[in-house]
């Protein structure tokens, strides 16, 4: 397969209902509508940018006294399939309802970590975002963000 199926069929993939574990969380069909979504987007436009977390609540995540709810890894990722990744899987923590995910994009050139802090500010994705920072050392220190989702 070259890189345009491959980007066809995960495209098809993320399109499709999946489950996720551990979902303790019953939706209904008006939640997972995407008219709904669009008109939260709508009302959220005036939330102001995400900002970074206190070092406080990093110290927190990372003694486990507040959990991480999910995790994605971007290593080995291009720049358009972790965008893809990373929208797929915002997409389907903020249905499930989850309070902090754990990105990990690796130290590297820092290509995908500056990309990602971009990504935080666009008007689709930043507000679902209370709050982002650098993960603690022991999760990953500077090749991982931890974010802090908004409720809906």
């Amino acid at each position: 397969m070259n890189d345009k199926d491959d980007l066809s069929v995960w495209n098809d993939f993320i399109k499709k209902e999946f489950k996720v574990e551990n979902k303790d969380v019953s939706l209904s069909n008006s939640e997972l509508n995407d008219d709904n979504r669009s008109q939260i987007f709508k009302k959220k436009k005036k939330l102001p940018l995400p900002g970074l977390l206190t070092k406080r609540t990093i110290k927190k995540l990372a003694t486990r006294k507040i959990k991480t709810n999910a995790t994605l890894d971007l290593h080995g990722l291009n720049i358009e399939k972790a965008r893809v990744a990373f929208l797929s899987f915002l997409d389907t923590c903020w249905k499930y309802k989850y309070s902090y995910v754990l990105i990990i994009t690796g130290k590297g050139k820092g290509i995908i970590k500056n990309a990602l802090i971009g990504w935080l500010k666009e008007d689709e994705i930043f507000p679902l975002i209370v709050g982002y920072s650098n993960a603690h050392r022991l999760q990953g220190g500077e090749g991982a963000f931890v974010l802090h989702l908004r409720k809906r």
